[in-house]
């Protein structure tokens, strides 16, 4: 055994006898004694979350990214959640591509980036519908197109990679419907997408 090892042992033990005071002190202990280890910071990360500390569990994510950059995946996606949580649409699409740069084919980031992308588009389209100026709301409608857009790549990857490794039904038509909702919008917006909406929905089993 290596003596994190011990230590994770013991973080386990009091998990499961639910002694949550323990288990979170000796996150600490292991997360300072062994700051690169995969287990103690992220766990950490995860109790910060769960109890609405977000500014605990951002400073600690900054620890662990610098300590493990190469699980960019994991820890930079998180990262960008709590951002996009905080309306920090930017802030969180940086976060999403550093996961990319390091995992091209990081499943959590294509999806987090796309909805990041939807998500304004999102916004946008609300705002629009209450505006009356017909300038005002081309300008938003080419904006709100851009954003359904740069979303379409990270989505339409991240569809084919649950595809390809057949992953549980759920979770694939979940990724579909994302991607029916932004072809159904952009055609709504004079952007034909028609075949590409018709061949989701045959995938789906649905139709308009």
């Amino acid at each position: 055994f290596q003596e994190s090892d011990i230590y994770e042992l013991m973080a386990s033990e009091y998990m499961q006898m639910g002694d949550t005071v323990k288990y979170v002190e000796t996150l600490y202990a292991g997360a300072d004694r062994f700051p690169k280890s995969k287990y103690f910071i992220p766990n950490l990360v995860n109790v910060f979350i769960r109890n609405g500390e977000n500014d605990k569990a951002m400073e600690y994510l900054d620890t662990a990214i610098k300590n493990d950059p190469t699980n960019a995946c994991d820890l930079n996606s998180v990262k960008g959640a709590l951002l996009a949580e905080k309306g920090d649409f930017k802030g969180a699409e940086e976060e999403y591509k550093k996961a990319l740069v390091q995992d091209e084919n990081c499943e959590r980031a294509l999806e987090a980036l796309a909805v990041n992308y939807i998500l304004q588009a999102q916004d946008l389209k609300e705002v629009t519908a209450t505006i009356s100026d017909r300038k005002e709301q081309v300008e938003n409608d080419k904006k709100t197109i851009e954003l359904y857009e740069k979303s379409l790549p990270y989505l339409e990857k991240f569809a084919d990679k649950l595809a390809d490794r057949n992953a549980d039904t759920t979770e694939l038509d979940g990724a579909l419907m994302k991607l029916r909702n932004v072809y159904y919008n952009l055609s709504m917006l004079g952007v034909d997408k028609s075949k590409e909406l018709e061949k989701v929905e045959e995938q789906l089993g649905v139709s308009n």
